[in-house]
């Protein structure tokens, strides 16, 4: 018996991920720092993790409902793994040649292996060496969840009755342990949300072409929750935040009629961008202090530069980096594991 074919790649799911990246993008540029200009100060662009959230959780039901669960998990962690490593171990570089502390080894070996911790500096948080990380660990905890749907062949009833028991203990029991309160929070739900898109999606694909207002009334809840006066419970965000993912697939056959090449490509490197943005803008607001400039001049000048610097680089990484160390480590076989069939065009895997 064949295993049947993936789905061919959705470009707004591609568009989509670019847009969320840039949001975090814009998030981390826009942070104040001391002695410079932050007019932007309480703006909030989070929501893009939430919105990656719910894309994440849309793929691997797309993308891996048939995989074999250890070939699922072999291929999550070669596409995630690697690539952290490299751009964690590169920050503590650029710590280490700043004169900045650098992470004890605990910390480190902890952050590397992607196994949830309170961070030393901020016990309140799960934060790796590498802060954008923390979602990895969110990722791997939801892979694994679906590695036992896939085991036990109920992906969609695992992962429901998971996430929602979770959600529901951390909602009765208010743990106070930082890792238990991570992980029972609401945005676990939006993995959820990304599944049963994806499962609607499979089942009923022509509803979701008159969508497209959901994408619409969500955007408009997030800026609303990104402004300073707003600020919505989390649960609201990642209603918001699927409904943006449920409404865009509306846009899909405008937007394969058109193709936006430049969007899809900052999609497939989003994974990087997202990895490296933080080791940019250090340098860039480093070496931004010795500019002759004060108040907008500052701002924006800054602003272009770390953007523009981040999505460069991170494309470029994805391009002469991860693009051909995926393509040699996916060769590689695990001892005991058989060889998948062939199959179809490969939809995109969720990045960070």
């Amino acid at each position: 018996m064949q295993p049947a074919p993936r789905p061919a790649t959705l470009v707004s799911i591609q568009v989509l991920r670019a847009v969320a990246c840039l949001m975090v993008l814009l998030h981390h540029a826009r942070n104040p720092r001391p002695g410079m200009f932050a007019p932007m100060a309480g703006w909030n662009f989070t929501t893009g993790v939430d919105i990656f959230f719910v894309i994440s959780g849309f793929i691997m039901y797309a993308a891996a409902r048939h995989e074999a669960p250890a070939e699922f998990v072999r291929r999550r962690v070669v596409r995630i793994a690697p690539l952290y490593w490299v751009a964690t171990l590169t920050w503590v570089a650029w710590l280490a040649f700043r004169d900045l502390p650098t992470p004890h080894a605990s910390h480190l070996w902890l952050s590397l292996g992607l196994v949830p911790h309170a961070s030393p500096g901020h016990p309140e948080t799960v934060w790796p060496v590498l802060v954008p990380g923390w979602t990895l660990t969110f990722e791997m905890a939801f892979y694994a969840l679906f590695a036992v749907g896939l085991a036990v062949r109920r992906v969609v009833a695992v992962t429901t009755v998971s996430i929602v028991s979770l959600v529901a203990a951390g909602f009765v029991f208010q743990p106070d342990e930082t890792v238990a309160r991570a992980f029972t929070g609401p945005i676990l739900l939006a993995f959820l949300a990304g599944v049963l898109i994806a499962w609607a999606h499979a089942r009923w694909a022509d509803l979701f072409t008159r969508a497209w207002p959901l994408a619409l009334a969500g955007a408009a809840i997030l800026l609303v929750h990104a402004s300073p006066w707003v600020d919505l419970k989390k649960v609201w965000v990642v209603a918001a935040s699927a409904a943006v993912v449920a409404g865009a697939l509306g846009f899909e056959t405008h937007l394969r009629a058109r193709r936006w090449r430049t969007m899809e490509a900052l999609g497939d490197a989003s994974y990087a961008i997202y990895l490296f943005h933080t080791l940019v803008l250090a340098i860039v607001m480093w070496l931004g202090r010795k500019l002759p400039l004060e108040g907008w001049p500052q701002f924006l000048t800054l602003m272009a530069l770390g953007m523009g610097l981040s999505t460069l680089a991170g494309v470029a990484v994805h391009r002469w980096l991860e693009r051909p160390m995926l393509k040699v480590l996916l060769r590689l076989r695990l001892p005991g594991l058989p060889t998948p069939a062939r199959r179809g065009s490969e939809a995109p895997e969720a990045a960070r």
